[in-house]
């Protein structure tokens, strides 16, 4: 200061907090129902921590599955219990700024078939009516298509489309045939 008598200064403290941020996320994954999830980390600054931490299914994630900050990280964890496609948003708390973390996981439900439509018994070199089998969460089946495979006799085979199972054709030998298809 000037003026007046004896040197004085004026003194204070400022503090400036960083913007919060919110890295990527280090995957984007895809996995089974009921299957233990990898872990997912953000890196954060700026932020002291995150809504709902260690809630789990809050934020937009699967059920069974929760997000956790501490120093500055934001770790994904669990197992989740529910399948379909999950845009999770977390929001993070203090510092500066309105920033959440983002990022998607994707849970495919189970495999499941039902019962065959039919269980025949025909005769050899005679025409199979057809026999469906439903199915929900596969994309496909082993050997589609392949006539003998799966266990089935030879002249049959078994093709998947649109979440159905048709076994169908003419079997060219005779005897029990259990079939398997996975």
């Amino acid at each position: 200061m000037t003026g007046g008598c004896g040197a004085v200064n004026a003194t204070g403290t400022i503090i400036v907090t960083a913007a919060n941020t919110a890295g990527a996320p280090s995957s984007s994954p895809t996995l089974c129902i009921n299957t233990l999830l990898t872990n997912i980390t953000i890196a954060t600054t700026g932020a002291t921590g995150i809504s709902n931490d260690g809630v789990s299914g809050a934020n937009g994630l699967p059920g069974g599955v929760s997000a956790h900050w501490a120093a500055s990280l934001i770790t994904i964890s669990g197992t989740p219990t529910s399948s379909g496609t999950f845009n999770y948003i977390i929001p993070m708390t203090g510092g500066c700024g309105a920033v959440n973390a983002t990022g998607t996981i994707i849970v495919t439900a189970a495999n499941t078939a039902g019962a065959p439509s039919s269980s025949p018994t025909l005769c050899i070199n005679t025409l199979l009516t057809n026999i469906t089998i439903a199915t929900t969460g596969a994309t496909g089946i082993s050997n589609d298509g392949v006539s003998g495979a799966n266990g089935l006799p030879g002249g049959v085979s078994a093709h998947w489309a649109a979440s159905l199972i048709t076994i169908s054709g003419t079997p060219t030998s005779s005897g029990t045939f259990n079939y398997i298809i996975q």
